[in-house]
């Protein structure tokens, strides 16, 4: 059987080693745009910033490929994809038959206007490499989610003079409500960071290179520009082909990862899955998701059935040695979630802070449904286990009662405390 994958990140590179890892007689070959093997997109600002090497961002090399026995033509680009006759059209006017077919083309960062000299996104390597032979000295930052924060801290480091703007009233706002995210912005702004929350981008100055930024409140002076506002699923080639996109704006799949065309599957960040805790179509562009899709995709390639179980929503940051997690819904995301309509009745927060310590908790019913921690490091892997295993808090407590489980009962009064008001 003859496999053709699109794409060459985490999500296509999981597909392709499990076919090949399942199925040794798969004759298996990816296709990427990028010229390099594997890399980690999230440790990119480690190496804008100096932290780790260029060849430390890589995750695999040639001699992974050849050892698997995935073919690989990097530096190429699919333009067509004909789902009737089964083969694929490159750049370069080659032609590739298919059996079965992964598409894993992944994100586009969104920008606006033209990326004139000084202005740049960040989603790629060359990304990364551009920053780095740029050499300003002051940088605005457009969008505070984390690679927008991750980014700001790395140009901190080399030395330059950073603002963030972000639209909404809170930094990291997928992952933290306002009083985390107030939390966050005073050591941002500690460290020499200016945040300006409730600010929307108008347009960049400056010909033929950036001088500054114009927002809807004032203009600032900057020699760097960076566009941190998220991604956008690359789903051009799967829409040409008559593949369903999701209202999300992802590709639409089933539980198997196959998409609305037999015998074509998808993974990454290009597909919208339903969310873990709501089963409501959703966008969760992250890696340890992606991974887990190309692995599910792969599974059932090759005909091994195996269900996605959904996706999951995590943050998980370092803000100057203060450490940021979330995972699941902040309380402000609840209102959009159909789902939920007519629960929030029952919802309950829990917050406490000590010290540099902050948690809060975001319950509705018996079920948490969301949780939010600075520099709390025990006990958030039982956290997300209660979550994201949909059990409830009563559920929980009996579990630990069971006699079997006695060495762990420990953990049971370092969960009460969460709980406290839940558990009548």
């Amino acid at each position: 059987m003859k496999v053709v994958v699109i794409g060459n990140g985490i999500a296509g590179f999981s597909a392709a080693s499990t076919i090949r890892r399942l199925n040794g007689q798969c004759n298996v070959t990816m296709i990427s745009i990028e010229t390099t093997p594997l890399y980690s997109a999230c440790v990119l600002p480690d190496y804008i910033s100096g932290k780790i090497s260029r060849e430390s961002t890589f995750v695999k090399t040639d001699k992974d490929y050849e050892q698997l026995g995935i073919h690989t033509s990097f530096g190429c680009e699919v333009k067509e994809i004909d789902p009737n006759a089964k083969k694929v059209t490159m750049d370069d006017g080659r032609a590739l038959s298919f059996d079965k077919l992964i598409l894993a083309m992944g994100s586009d960062a969104i920008v606006f206007g033209e990326l004139k000299k000084g202005i740049f996104k960040i989603k790629a390597l060359k990304d990364a490499d551009e920053i780095l032979r740029h050499k300003g000295k002051k940088a605005i930052i457009v969008g505070s989610g984390a690679i927008g924060i991750e980014v700001a801290i790395a140009l901190h480091y080399k030395g330059y003079e950073v603002t963030i703007i972000e639209m909404l009233e809170r930094v990291l706002p997928l992952g933290l409500d306002q009083k985390g995210a107030n939390k966050v912005k005073e050591i941002l702004k500690e460290k020499g960071i200016k945040v300006f929350n409730g600010e929307r981008a108008v347009e960049a100055l400056g010909q033929d290179r950036v001088e500054g930024l114009a927002t809807d409140k004032r203009k600032l002076v900057c020699d760097t520009l960076i566009w941190a506002l998220g991604m956008r699923p690359r789903v051009e080639l799967a829409r040409q082909a008559g593949i369903k996109i999701g209202d999300k704006g992802g590709i639409v799949v089933d539980c198997y990862m196959e998409t609305s065309v037999s015998g074509i599957y998808t993974c990454g960040d290009c597909v919208e899955t339903n969310d873990i805790l709501t089963g409501e179509p959703s966008l969760n562009l992250f890696w340890h998701n992606a991974n887990r899709q190309g692995s599910i995709a792969g599974h059932n390639c090759i005909c091994v059935c195996k269900e996605y179980p959904g996706s999951q929503n995590i943050l998980n940051v370092d803000i100057f040695g203060n450490h940021i997690v979330g995972f699941g819904y902040t309380e402000a995301s609840l209102y959009d979630i159909k789902t939920l309509n007519g629960k929030l009745n029952d919802l309950s927060i829990i917050d406490s802070e000590k010290n540099e310590s902050y948690y809060r908790l975001v319950v509705v019913g018996d079920r948490c449904i969301g949780g939010q921690f600075i520099n709390i490091k025990k006990d958030l892997g039982l956290l997300w286990s209660i979550m994201f295993q949909g059990k409830s808090i009563k559920e929980l407590l009996k579990f630990f009662e069971n006699e079997d489980l006695m060495y762990r009962r420990p953990w049971l009064y370092r969960v009460r405390p969460f709980f406290k008001n839940k558990l009548n």
